[in-house]
């Protein structure tokens, strides 16, 4: 059953209650999905409700859900897990969100680094409802019933502020760095996670103190250098592997 955003939250719905679909979702059930008023569909609102519903058009651009049965909420998974990343050049960065999403990620915070390659202080309207695009697109595809959240764009000193509490790891290309699975055993059961990748071209080492000092663990990925988007990838895979 085709899955879609509702343009509301739905804790207050109930059966038989109408809700909207915005225009975006509107066009990818009529003229993408070819799907018709009276057709079932699954909505769910990103905040862990969703609902078997009927399709009901109404309107160029805007029409409504008629709610046969609702269910919620989910159990969100435990623990958060919040994704720190270096921003890239181009539309790797898209490909990183989409494939986080589809993992688990719970907040993702792109990052720009002394060395990061792109990126500046303000996420742009146009980037953000992009990548927002992407989020709600593996969302709808992988069946989650909570959106992460994308944080704009932070430095490393707000970054060292938002792990204080947290249970930090870094990731690293040395070979004398500590393995994921020995570090993440350490873990205290529940805390939220985050992961930190730096840029391609490695952080200052002004950066790395600051992180370490903050309680940031270094761990190693593997033998061989990794891309900023892959590196994100392996770790955030790793850790929901051994901490989920």
């Amino acid at each position: 059953m085709s899955r879609f955003l509702a343009a509301s939250p739905l804790a207050d719905e109930i059966s038989g209650n109408v809700v909207a679909l915005d225009a975006q979702e509107s066009h990818h059930a009529f003229h993408v999905l070819r799907l018709q008023p009276g057709d079932s569909i699954q909505v769910f609102d990103g905040k862990g409700y969703s609902a078997t519903a009927v399709l009901r058009s109404v309107g160029r651009g805007h029409n409504e859900v008629v709610l046969a049965e609702l269910c919620g909420p989910a159990p969100r998974p435990t623990p958060r897990i919040r994704l720190a990343c270096a921003i890239t050049k181009g539309n790797r960065l898209d490909w990183l969100i989409e494939k986080a999403t589809e993992l688990g990620v719970d907040e993702f915070l792109p990052v720009h680094f002394a060395r990061s390659v792109a990126g500046g202080d303000i996420l742009t309207p146009g980037k953000n409802a992009r990548w927002q695009g992407h989020i709600v697109a593996a969302a709808k595809q992988c069946g989650r019933d909570y959106l992460p959240v994308l944080i704009d764009y932070t430095t490393p000193a707000a970054l060292r502020e938002r792990a204080l509490g947290m249970f930090a790891l870094l990731g690293c290309p040395e070979s004398d760095t500590p393995g994921i699975a020995s570090v993440i055993a350490q873990a205290p059961r529940g805390i939220e996670i985050m992961l930190i990748i730096g840029p391609e071209g490695g952080l200052t080492d002004d950066e790395r103190r600051m992180l370490t000092e903050a309680g940031v663990h270094p761990v190693r990925l593997g033998a061989n250098i990794l891309r900023t988007e892959t590196a994100a990838i392996a770790l955030l895979a790793a850790t929901i592997a051994a901490a989920r």
